[in-house]
């Protein structure tokens, strides 16, 4: 590869935070061949079909570049449960296995570079309590903090009951004002029987 285009190639890379879709580096005349030396040669990560990483060995990826990533691939995807709930602060350790929300109509292809459950939601249900946060990388989509404890709550089958249980306690212990809208939540979602139930186990 010429050094010119190797710079090309660089400064497009940068214009875009580092993130650059295949898309947009075809119309700027970077082929196919030339982004495959790029991956080879470590200079570039292949994030997900049609995405692509400046790698950075000095500062590594952004904070929280697993959502961006899977919200940049799938953009009407949304963060849910565990993950969700570790996005907000609720759990310190981030879990080893991204959650996200999209519709049971929704087929898009999700092979990222890290593990990520899809849990499919019906239309009513899939708009309900959504935040959308700019960041300088990308949009993140996710679920406000009562619904993710909710969410977790439908999931644990997925999620674990270790897990629940420490995020139910710590939800508890630093948002326990909010309960009457986390049993709203949990009334529409039609699971309020059993977040109650596992709210008292926890309680006693």
């Amino acid at each position: 590869m010429l050094l010119s285009t190797y710079q090309k190639v660089i400064t497009l890379f940068e214009g875009g935070k580092g993130y650059r879709s295949a898309a947009e580096l075809k119309e700027a005349k970077i082929t196919t061949v030339q982004i495959k030396e790029l991956v080879k040669k470590g200079i570039v990560e292949h994030v997900s079909h049609g995405f692509y990483w400046l790698i950075d060995t000095e500062n590594g990826k952004p904070e929280n570049y697993k959502l961006i990533e899977a919200c940049m691939v799938n953009p009407r995807s949304v963060i849910c449960a565990d993950s969700a709930c570790y996005y907000h602060g609720l759990i310190d350790k981030e879990p080893e296995v991204l959650s996200v929300a999209t519709l049971k109509t929704d087929r898009s292809r999700m092979q990222l570079n890290f593990p990520v459950c899809r849990h499919y939601y019906s239309n009513l249900a899939f708009e309900q309590d959504m935040d959308v946060v700019e960041t300088p990388y990308g949009r993140i989509r996710v679920y406000g903090i009562e619904r993710s404890v909710c969410d977790c709550i439908r999931f644990r089958e997925d999620i674990g009951g270790e897990m629940l249980e420490l995020i139910i306690s710590n939800f508890l212990e630093r948002n326990g004002n909010h309960m009457d809208r986390l049993l709203a939540y949990a009334d529409a979602m039609r699971v309020g029987k059993i977040v109650r139930i596992k709210l008292n186990q926890i309680e006693e």
